[in-house]
């Protein structure tokens, strides 16, 4: 047996309207009938009436549903409902299947997915109106290039829903992009990937200056060589920053995700449209962050110059003060021991003459009186070195070798005191132009002050000399030791004339004498005390000049 045929809208109105108007007025008939009225004028007349406003009911009634089922193709047909499957009709109790019922189900089913995906649409140009404005605040509040790229990346993937991105800068210079900010792609792609300008999606963005959108990853052939970060596969956008004329970076979004699940979309026109507004406001800001590093950065460069500036002016006032004042006594103290000399001199012969003719008794008294006069014509002899005038003779000097003697000539009086010696000599310690015998002179003094500092001390007694090669072509000496250190009130002064932590042993003319021979070579000599204990001398020398190329003034 053959399924029953669905009735139409029409057929299904006219079934309506025979049990809603006909059968009434049927009965109607039989009850007039059955009480012997329907001989009588009045019923006849209302009877027909009644006749007449059924039809004319039917009529505008057919007229409607008409209405309604062209109303129901033509929207049916608009939803996209021509050449789709036909809907099944629906079923009415009492009157079976009509089939225009189910086209009218059908279509606003079409219209309710219509509305939902308009909604969805409409949403999501909100949130990307909402997340426009938001970059333009946060915009003029990032400082840092770095910060702001990151944020930048992160709410531009929220909005056009990507799972991949990265934001890739130009380096002019090199002409390659590098992915300075990077999410979802492997690690270590950050900084190392690099496109060259014209290679590849980004390459080609930057030198055509026009975005550019592919439909498939894995079928497009600028993809896939090595130095490129991985996208994965599906749509992918790139999206150049433009400051004006210039390109200064893109960026990168890929696997677009879908709005309510099923199928992953391709990136569309909205999403161009709105990657190229915000990319807008987003070069400039970076531009703008870019600048105001560069600004900071020459402006802490700046500082660091003008720190650096004080301090050499501050150490070049002192050197000068330093000098100075040793300037000045050192011809005060020459007249002096000029004038000492010979009176020593005369108390010497007289104390030796004493010494023989005296009585036995009295020889240690004379001895005492000898020890005394020979302490002060040290004095005089050192005060005499301090002050000399005499022009220093220049050769060719190795300083290691020149360090070599020094420990060699203090090695019993080391050795004496359990001193170890330890070397530290660069290879390569190029050769300078100085006095040979000033320069030892010097190194004689620091190794035995440091000898006579550790003679007290309980302990390992080291003695470091490192020798390595200076700015210039000059030296560095650095003699270290492990004694009790320079007290902090001393150290400004302990190139100053008599200053000594030696008591009655010291003369405190070594480094007064020291700091003098190394200025006449133009070099600086420095007293630190590290934290750890002992003493540090430091020696700088500079390259010098050669006998023959001195200035005869010099």
């Amino acid at each position: 047996m053959s399924p029953t045929r669905p009735l139409n809208l029409r057929q299904a109105a006219a079934i309506i309207f025979a049990l809603v108007a006909v059968l009434p007025l049927m009965l109607f008939v039989l009850v007039l009938a059955g009480a012997d009225l329907l001989g009588r004028t009045e019923a006849q007349v209302g009877l027909l009436l009644a006749l007449l406003i059924a039809i004319l009911g039917y009529v505008v009634f057919q007229r409607m549903v008409g209405r309604i089922a062209e109303i129901t193709r033509a929207l049916d047909t608009g939803l996209g409902g021509a050449g789709t499957a036909r809907a099944p009709a629906a079923v009415v109790p009492g009157l079976g299947h009509v089939s225009e019922l189910g086209e009218m189900a059908q279509a606003f089913g079409r219209m309710l997915e219509e509305l939902r995906a308009s909604t969805e649409r409409l949403e999501d140009l909100v949130f990307k109106l909402g997340t426009l404005n938001e970059m333009v605040e946060m915009a003029a509040k990032i400082p840092k290039i770095q910060d702001l790229l990151a944020d930048v990346l992160d709410r531009t993937m929220r909005a056009v829903h990507a799972r991949i991105g990265s934001i890739m800068l130009l380096d002019r210079e090199r002409q390659v992009l590098k992915v300075v900010v990077a999410r979802g792609l492997p690690e270590g792609v950050q900084g190392a990937a690099e496109v060259r300008v014209g290679e590849g999606v980004a390459g080609r963005a930057v030198e055509l200056g026009e975005p550019v959108l592919v439909e498939d990853i894995e079928a497009d052939p600028r993809f896939g060589k090595v130095s490129e970060p991985r996208y994965g596969g599906g749509s992918f956008i790139c999206m150049p920053l433009r400051v004006g004329d210039r390109v200064i970076g893109v960026i990168n979004l890929a696997r677009k995700e879908p709005l309510g699940g099923g199928a992953r979309p391709p990136f569309g026109r909205t999403d161009l449209q709105f990657l190229n507004t915000l990319m807008t406001y987003t070069a400039y800001a970076v531009d703008n962050a870019r600048l105001l590093e560069e600004a900071q950065q020459a402006a802490r460069q700046l500082r660091e110059v003008v720190e650096d500036q004080k301090l050499r002016l501050t150490l070049a006032q002192q050197q000068m003060v330093q000098a100075a004042k040793l300037s000045a006594l050192g011809e005060l103290v020459a007249g002096v021991a000029h004038e000492l000399n010979n009176p020593l001199a005369v108390l010497s012969g007289i104390v030796e003459l004493l010494e023989e003719e005296a009585p036995e008794e009295l020889r240690p008294r004379a001895r005492a009186m000898q020890a005394s006069i020979e302490r002060a014509s040290r004095i005089v002899r050192g005060l005499l070195t301090f002050a000399r005038r005499r022009p220093l003779q220049r050769q060719r000097v190795d300083v290691a070798a020149l360090v070599e003697r020094t420990l060699e000539l203090t090695a019993v009086d080391l050795g004496l005191c359990g001193v170890r010696v330890e070397r530290d000599v660069a290879p390569d310690v190029p050769p300078i132009w100085a006095d040979p015998h000033e320069i030892e002179q010097v190194l004689v003094n620091l190794v035995t002050n440091a000898r006579q500092a550790m003679a007290e001390v309980e302990g390992p007694r080291v003695l470091r000399i490192a020798l390595r090669p200076s700015a210039g072509g000059g030296v560095s000496v650095v003699v270290e030791d492990t004694g009790p250190g320079i007290a902090p009130e001393l150290l400004p002064t302990v190139f100053d004339p008599f200053v000594t932590t030696k008591g009655v042993h010291g003369t405190g003319l070594g480094l007064s004498i020291s700091y003098g021979i190394i200025r006449e070579h133009g070099g600086e000599i420095r007293a630190e005390s590290p934290p750890g204990g002992g003493a540090r001398f430091v020696v700088e020398l500079p390259r010098g000049e050669p006998v023959e190329a001195a200035p005869a003034a010099a």
